[in-house]
């Protein structure tokens, strides 16, 4: 329990002062007008979490300069905001001045000297954006702190500031650095006094904000992309008076609600384009948590304060960061409207441009995914990648559920096919009358004969060239001007609503006799069993350092029961003892992600022509 101190220093822009009393629900007292109520249950999780920061920064100091410039300045932030709140145990605490001034050095010498840092992008005006964030902050705690050096320290972090102005006029690598650079000139703009920075602002809000009529930004990232995103544009619109840009911010947190896991708080993330994709477990609501916080407030609305609520419920431990937040912006501090159910019992919504189908139906939440950036002969007309890079979606997962604390991770599908990887859908179509989803692609794959005589080169050279769109072989072959032989391999899945859970029908085609195996990944939570003795096969030397283990479904059906209990989740039948597979393709990897899933893993194999219906149960 915070003591709720008297703040004897003036806090934020905003020229209010925090009081404190003995009792819950203390004023948020203004020079003029009459505040509003202190949300202290709020105040009291963000200060115990921020206590807790200002240690593991002292501990992990090595990692921390070991590290690049925006872990640097982020370290600074999560020491200066307890400093400055006098209700945290660190509050003008000396001790801690010694390590800030160290990191202070640091980042003025890691400072180029056209403003910019190097953040494994060289000279990066984007990555120097996120340092900004930070700076600005820092800038207006201590330079409404009373203590005796925090204004010397401000004008330190001030000077870094404004070198920084001039090299934020730069460019971008992705969609969202635009959005970062724009917050970060609106900050510098604001606290400098600047307003030739302005000018960059507007023509980067010109081209638009790449947000979609369901709220999901280009990138589809709802962890990532939107976490940079939705902060930015708040800074310009409080920063510069653009109130239109709040709209946009409101539109993605309804999207970010209706991606998010009632019960654990975990976003969907299959969809996105950025590093995300990669499915990571647990409630990732942290970098929601001031947004909904702000709208939840501007907009008197239940819903937002509930997703405010639900956040410090399930992860306390992660808001230390938005202490300061509260602390820079007194007026975030009030308490919130009444919580209203944000969820509901039913949903069902088709997400056009992402390809992508959620619904909830009581306990149960699925997904079904088909918009992944990659190719089949399908589309010839499409843009082609079949590669990994940031920015690009390749996700091979197509089926998700949660019923309860019972989980299945995914299903994909892996045929044995030129090693192409797992199927991925080339979009999808979805019926609001029944429900059912469909999804699709056709592989063709060349084999490539002489060339005819006009195509003959007399030097026997040719040009250096890729085999076909998939890009998968390069040789000076002329490949362009070969005739050609395909091998096709065509797949229809149906996801099918059933009283019992779902159906997931599946028709491979085309190519004979290829090996095909279904891949369902279970969250290591729980136990499995068999409705056949022996149906469910245990493969032996698999079991992972976490626990998680191999199964073989062979007949049958089976069953995973959650760790508590209470949920299960029935898979089946079981389609024979087929060959299972190794690899998933070529390519399965990028820098800083992967696409392998942590879990128990089950396969059910087939050989084609194959027409299988997989029967997924939920209780």
């Amino acid at each position: 329990m915070i003591s709720r101190h008297f703040l004897g220093v003036t806090l934020g822009a905003v020229g209010v002062t925090l009081l404190s009393a003995t009792v819950v629900g203390s004023p948020l007292s203004a020079r003029q007008d009459t505040p509003p109520v202190l949300d202290w249950a709020s105040l009291e999780i963000l200060t115990a979490a921020a206590d807790a920061q200002v240690q593991s920064v002292i501990d992990g100091k090595e990692n921390i300069f070991a590290g690049e410039p925006r872990g640097v300045a982020h370290a600074v932030r999560q020491v200066i905001a307890p400093f400055v709140w006098p209700n945290s145990t660190y509050y003008h605490d000396a001790s801690v001045l010694p390590l800030v001034d160290e990191m202070l050095a640091a980042l003025v010498r890691l400072q180029h000297d056209d403003g910019t840092y190097t953040v494994g992008n060289r000279h990066s005006p984007p990555d120097t954006g996120f340092l900004i964030d930070d700076y600005s902050m820092l800038v207006r705690l201590l330079e409404n702190d009373d203590f005796p050096s925090s204004q010397a320290r401000a004008d330190k972090i001030r000077g870094m500031l404004e070198k920084a102005g001039p090299a934020s006029l730069g460019g971008a690598h992705t969609p969202n650095h635009r959005w970062k650079l724009c917050g970060a000139l609106a900050h510098i703009s604001a606290i400098t006094g600047n307003e030739t920075l302005v000018r960059r602002v507007d023509q980067w809000l010109a081209e638009g904000i790449d947000i979609d009529a369901d709220g999901i930004y280009s990138e589809r990232s709802p962890i990532y992309y939107s976490a940079v995103t939705n902060p930015s544009l708040i800074s310009v619109a409080r920063e510069l008076n653009r109130p239109e840009l709040y709209d946009y911010v409101r539109r993605n947190l309804e999207l970010i609600i209706e991606h998010t896991e009632p019960i654990s708080g975990e976003i969907e993330t299959v969809q996105s384009r950025r590093q995300d994709q990669r499915q990571s477990p647990g409630s990732n609501l942290a970098d929601s948590y001031p947004l909904f916080r702000e709208l939840a407030l501007r907009d008197n609305s239940g819903r937002f304060a509930a997703m405010v609520r639900l956040t410090e419920k399930l992860i306390p431990a992660k808001l230390g960061d938005y202490l300061g937040t509260l602390v820079e912006r007194p007026e975030l501090a009030a308490l919130l409207p009444e919580p209203e159910n944000p969820f509901g019992n039913r949903f069902s919504k088709h997400y056009a441009t992402a390809n992508l189908v959620r619904a909830r139906k009581g306990n149960l939440t699925t997904t079904v995914f088909g918009g992944t950036d990659w190719y089949t002969a399908q589309h010839q007309q499409s843009p082609f990648f079949n590669r990994f890079g940031s920015g690009l979606s390749t996700n091979p997962t197509f089926f998700r559920a949660w019923n309860g604390d019972a989980v299945l991770e995914a299903v994909r599908m892996l045929p044995n096919f030129f090693t192409m990887g797992h199927f991925r859908s080339n979009g999808l179509n979805y019926s609001s009358t029944d429900g059912v989803t469909t999804l699709g692609n056709v592989y063709e794959v060349p084999y490539f004969l002489p060339m005819e005589p006009e195509h003959i080169n007399a030097n026997a050279t040719y040009a250096l060239s890729r085999s076909t769109p998939d890009g998968r072989f390069y040789a000076m072959l002329d490949f362009e001007n070969r005739p050609k032989t395909l091998r096709r391999l065509q797949t229809e899945v149906k996801v099918v609503p059933t009283d019992a859970g779902y159906d997931l029908e599946f028709e491979v085609s085309g190519e004979q006799d290829v090996e095909v195996m279904f891949e369902l990944t279970f969250r290591p939570n729980g136990t499995f069993s068999s409705s056949a003795e022996g149906g469910l096969k245990k493969l032996e030397d698999t079991t992972e350092a976490d626990g998680a283990e191999t199964y073989h479904l062979i007949e049958g059906t089976g069953r995973y029961t959650s760790a508590s209990g209470q949920n299960t989740i029935s898979f089946g039948p079981g389609l024979g003892d087929g060959r299972l597979l190794s690899g998933a393709g070529e390519q399965y990897s990028w820098m800083n992600g992967k696409l392998e899933l942590v879990g128990h893993q089950v396969y059910i194999t087939g050989i084609t022509p194959l027409k299988y219906t997989l029967q997924l149960g939920f209780e």
